[in-house]
């Protein structure tokens, strides 16, 4: 692809701190790096507690398991976001209850969520903030969910570096997650960190991603090293991987992010064709970073979407379509009901490139191609 979609930003400060690590002959978990990485990510996001894991999708379902979510316990999940918010409930032989999202900003709707959980009683929920933006309906919906007392998952991996009436994204729920695979806010090829400031949720959460064996420190004898003390799982990011995370998070706030957000307002200004509009909105209070940045077609037909999509792909500008609704995912423990809001966002929104690198130019050249194939479409 001539512009990819997002690419990852990597520097010689990665490469230092990974050769460090090769040079220490220590790849494995509980590397000095990775140590270091878990806490400048917790300073990042105002967190007590982090925890280095393999994936997003690993922290998903080591937080579940922690939170002791169990078979045929109901979690709410935005019905627009990543598989793996589903697949994670699915892992715990959880019930994932789908609700719709809000269109201003594509997280949960506050209306359908009070409905949701009056209906379902649900013991968690997951509080998705899609592509760089803080979900509207964020601090009513942990209000209810107090009051109710509901487990929050808060889910920044699109997100991080985002504020809310300022407050950090990823420092709203009981636990967040983040994953910080290659293309996200912070990349590291692929990997998650889990943050609390609950110290026995944090010791419950580590315990499950460590194998569940609780004699695993150097203080311990050596002979109790792998006893285990149930269900657990090998989820502990390896020391090269979090050499990469260190690097990134010392880079973050002056380079990265501050890229990111360039390119957001760089597209804002650029894009102004009338027939197209931006699918999420700045609201007050809010400070998106613009992970991705996406458009809606107000006068195309989902074919005609596709059309553009194709169009655009063939001549090297590498695009996505909105997230596929989890409602029409077969072969997962959920409650499926149709879903307005979602399923019409991803019929008529294209994900854009969104890398930190692009400039005025290459979203000048973006926005021509796209124009000119909206009208030989429409």
């Amino acid at each position: 692809m001539k512009i990819p979609l997002n690419i990852p930003s990597v520097s010689n400060l990665e490469k230092k701190y990974v050769t460090e690590a090769i040079n220490q002959n220590w790849l494995s978990i509980n590397g000095k790096n990775t140590k270091i990485f878990e806490k400048k990510f917790g300073i990042l996001v105002k967190r007590k507690f982090t925890l280095a894991v393999q994936s997003g999708t690993a922290a998903l379902h080591a937080t579940l398991k922690g939170l002791g979510i169990k078979k045929n316990d109901n979690v709410i999940v935005p019905d627009y976001t990543c598989v793996s918010n589903l697949s994670a409930v699915s892992q715990c032989q959880a019930k994932a209850i789908l609700v719709d999202l809000e269109r201003d900003t594509l997280g949960l709707d506050y209306e359908k969520t009070k409905s949701a959980i009056l209906k379902y009683k649900p013991k968690a929920l997951q509080l998705v903030h899609v592509y760089g933006f803080p979900a509207r309906d964020t601090i009513k919906i942990i209000n209810l969910c107090k009051k109710k007392k509901i487990f929050v998952i808060e889910d920044g991996s699109e997100s991080l570096g985002a504020e809310l009436k300022n407050k950090k994204i990823g420092s709203f729920g009981d636990v967040s997650v983040f994953s910080v695979r290659s293309e996200k806010m912070i990349g590291v090829g692929e990997g998650g960190i889990i943050t609390t400031n609950n110290k026995k949720i944090y010791d419950r959460i580590k315990l499950i991603a460590s194998r569940n064996s609780p004699y695993r420190s150097t203080r311990d004898p050596y002979w109790k090293k792998y006893y285990t003390s149930g269900e657990g799982y090998n989820y502990l990011m390896p020391h090269l991987l979090g050499s990469v995370a260190r690097a990134q998070v010392e880079r973050f706030k002056k380079k990265i992010l501050l890229k990111k957000i360039k390119v957001g307002a760089l597209y804002r200004k650029i894009f102004k064709e009338k027939k197209i509009t931006f699918t999420q909105k700045i609201l007050p209070n809010h400070k998106p970073v613009f992970w991705l940045n996406s458009i809606f077609f107000k006068t195309l037909s989902e074919k005609q979407v596709q059309k553009v999509g194709e169009g655009l792909m063939k001549i090297g500008i590498e695009v996505r379509s909105g997230f596929w609704p989890l409602h029409d995912m077969p072969n997962f423990l959920s409650i499926k009901n149709k879903k307005k809001e979602s399923a019409e966002i991803f019929r008529k929104t294209l994900v854009l490139p969104s890398s930190y690198n692009l400039n005025e130019k290459d979203i000048k050249f973006i926005y021509k191609k796209v124009v000119h194939l909206l009208n030989k479409y429409s």
